[in-house]
């Protein structure tokens, strides 16, 4: 039976940031967007291994999602899949989301009255 990891033992380890892509989750408007990854997904536990520290990961909630249970050989691989998944998301809200939103919502800090 593997120990039971608390979530900020992950967390330290990795520096506070998602292992993927970066995300910086040091400041608590982050931190609340960071979550432990299984790398080696769940599902594929026969021995409880993916429970063991060496396997979990930090990850931003959005990373986590889009690798969902993907198995890929290591942390790079995955970071390089997942990079272009970003590119591709960055692309479809250019062309399709940021020419709904107008140009006084784009400033940094704008609130919508």
């Amino acid at each position: 039976m593997s120990k039971k990891y608390a979530d900020e033992e992950v967390f330290q380890r990795d520096g506070f940031r998602c292992v993927y892509c970066g995300f910086d989750g040091r400041q608590f408007e982050g931190w609340a967007f960071l979550v432990v990854d299984h790398f080696k997904p769940k599902r594929l536990d026969q021995d409880g291994n993916t429970h063991e520290l060496e396997n979990l990961k930090t990850a931003c909630c959005i990373c986590n999602a889009m690798k969902g249970g993907s198995e890929w050989k290591d942390v790079g691989e995955a970071r390089e899949r997942l990079k272009l998944m970003w590119d591709q998301m960055r692309r479809y809200w250019e062309k399709n989301g940021l020419p709904l939103v107008s140009p006084e919502e784009t400033q940094p800090g704008a609130i919508s009255k």
